[in-house]
């Protein structure tokens, strides 16, 4: 899992993680200022025991459950527990003449391989430069995207539409005041997204495209959207070597692309 660290100028001690960029559902009422950035870390890589002063399993654990978390560092570690505010599943829901085909139960997960969109095929650009020896290497290439958000109106209703489009149940997290989440099933070392509902979220039927996993299902995908208030705005077609697609508006305006290879 890889998450942002900030820090409170005010108090040094005070850390906090959280798996948005911009640090925007950490609580405000536990720094007074702001929250400064401080580092980038895949706690996969973080020993148990980590320079962050904080258990990495309760770390994991809290940022999974909740989004984000708060501790002070330092000898003792003392924890800052935030009270478990996250409501039961929410149960799928039953579309008005849904064929019994379309709600696919929550069993295993989809594949994690990624879609991607139809481009040409170039070998990747190097991204940084290394002088070794004398010589200037190339730095591997590597993932651009870390993590991308979702915005809704109202997330109830559109944790009911993707979960019957990715065919897996979405669970309902608290992300903060004023900030609900729902994250999208994902792997530690693979690109994960979440859907988000804030007071100014802006679900929008233009900008990037993004594609998302109907690996095997496409054909059941399309009907679900239709079925759970989305709409089919370009139906299933081939993207050559890719694979195949369909782009529809999603329960809140949102445009994205079903992607089967």
């Amino acid at each position: 899992m890889k998450v942002f660290i900030f820090r409170c100028p005010s108090q040094p001690e005070m850390h906090a993680a959280t798996r948005y960029e911009t640090g925007s559902n950490l609580p405000g009422n536990q720094c007074s200022g702001s929250w400064l950035f401080s580092e980038f870390v895949d706690l996969k890589a973080e020993p148990s025991t980590s320079r962050l002063g904080i258990d990495i399993d309760v770390l994991r654990r809290r940022v999974q459950q909740q989004g984000y978390h708060v501790w002070e560092s330092g000898a003792p570690v003392r924890v800052v527990v935030e009270p478990e505010t996250a409501p039961a599943p929410t149960p799928f829901a039953t579309v008005t003449a849904e064929p019994p085909a379309v709600v696919v139960p929550p069993a295993p997960a989809p594949s994690r391989r990624r879609a991607a969109a139809p481009a040409a095929k170039a070998s990747p650009a190097p991204v940084a430069a290394a002088v070794s020896g004398g010589k200037v290497e190339a730095a591997p290439p590597r993932h651009q995207v870390v993590w991308f958000d979702i915005p809704v109106r109202d997330l109830d209703r559109a944790i009911r539409f993707y979960s019957a489009v990715l065919g897996v149940l979405l669970r309902k997290e608290q992300a903060g005041r004023g900030v609900a989440m729902a994250v999208l099933p994902h792997t530690d070392n693979s690109i994960g997204g979440c859907l988000v509902q804030t007071m100014d979220a802006t679900p929008s039927d233009g900008g990037p495209l993004l594609y998302l996993n109907t690996d095997g299902r496409l054909d059941v995908a399309v009907s679900a959207a239709k079925l759970a208030g989305g709409t089919v705005l370009q139906p299933k077609h081939s993207i050559g070597p890719d694979g195949y697609r369909a782009i529809v508006l999603d329960s809140e305006g949102n445009r994205i692309a079903l992607h089967s290879r």
